[in-house]
C-alpha cells in the first residue's frame, strides 16, 4: 500500500506550533486534464498515474478568502468581493501517482495575483471517499504581485515574503476525470506567513493543522 512518510508525519506533526496567520484560497469548479508524459491529453491513470493533472479556469470561482489568525484557531471569512478570478493556472507532475513538481498561479479581474510551485514528494494521488480521487501537497515560493489580493489585504504575507517566498499546501483537490481525463474540481489553497521556525516543520504543521479546522469550518 502506497503511503508517503510525509502524509503520517504531517498528522503526527498536527499539534506542533503552527504559523499564523495563514490565509486560504477556496478555488472551485475550474477545469482538470490529465495528460501523459508527453503532456498529451490522457485518460487519468488512477493513483498510479504518471503525467500530469493540468488547471485551466474553466466555469472556476474563487468562493471565498479566510483567515486564520490563531494557531488551530478558526478560519474567519476575510469578505472577498467586488472581484473575479480570470485566470488559474498550473499543474501536478505526478510519478506512478507521487507529486514531483509542478505549479499554480491565481489571477483576478485586475491583475492580482498569487503563484506558488509544488514540494516534490511531499504528497500523492488517493481515492476519495465517495468517488473521484484526491490530491494534497505542500507549496513553496510563493509569491503575491501586491500587498492587497483584490479588496483583502494580504500585507503580512507581502512584506514577508522576501526573496524565497512562502509555503504553504493545497488540500481537497478533488476531481472525478471522466474517460478522456477532464473534469470540474475543486481545491483550497493555503499560505503561511513567512518566516517559518523552521520551514519543513511549520509546513507539515500548517497541513496537518488546517486538515482539522478546514473539516471542522464544513460542518
Amino acid at each position: 500500500m502506497k503511503i508517503l512518510g510525509t502524509a503520517v508525519a504531517v498528522l503526527a506533526l498536527a499539534g506542533v506550533a503552527q504559523a499564523t496567520p495563514v490565509l486560504q484560497f477556496d478555488v472551485n469548479a475550474f477545469n482538470t486534464q490529465a495528460v501523459n508524459n508527453a503532456n498529451v491529453n490522457s485518460p487519468f491513470g488512477g493513483v498510479a498515474h504518471t503525467g500530469a493533472v493540468n488547471f485551466s479556469i474553466g466555469a472556476g470561482v474563487l468562493n471565498g478568502v479566510f483567515m486564520q489568525t490563531l494557531a488551530n484557531g478558526p478560519f474567519a471569512n476575510a469578505n472577498f468581493a467586488g472581484f473575479t478570478l480570470t485566470n488559474f493556472a498550473g499543474q501536478v507532475v505526478l510519478n506512478n501517482g507521487v507529486v514531483t513538481g509542478g505549479s499554480m498561479t491565481l489571477t483576478l479581474n485586475n491583475a492580482d495575483s498569487y503563484t506558488c510551485v509544488l514540494v516534490p514528494g511531499s504528497g500523492a494521488v488517493s481515492n476519495y471517499v465517495g468517488g473521484g480521487y484526491k490530491i494534497e501537497a505542500l507549496t513553496n515560493a510563493g509569491f503575491f504581485n501586491d500587498a492587497a489580493f483584490g479588496n483583502v489585504n494580504v500585507s503580512p504575507w507581502f512584506t514577508s515574503q522576501g526573496a524565497s517566498g512562502l509555503s504553504g499546501s493545497f488540500l481537497q483537490f478533488n476531481f472525478n476525470p471522466g474517460p478522456t481525463g477532464a473534469a470540474s474540481s475543486d481545491m483550497d489553497i493555503f499560505v503561511d506567513v513567512a518566516p517559518l521556525p523552521p520551514a519543513a516543520w511549520a509546513g507539515l504543521a500548517t497541513l496537518g493543522g488546517v486538515m482539522v479546522t478546514r473539516r471542522i469550518r464544513r460542518r
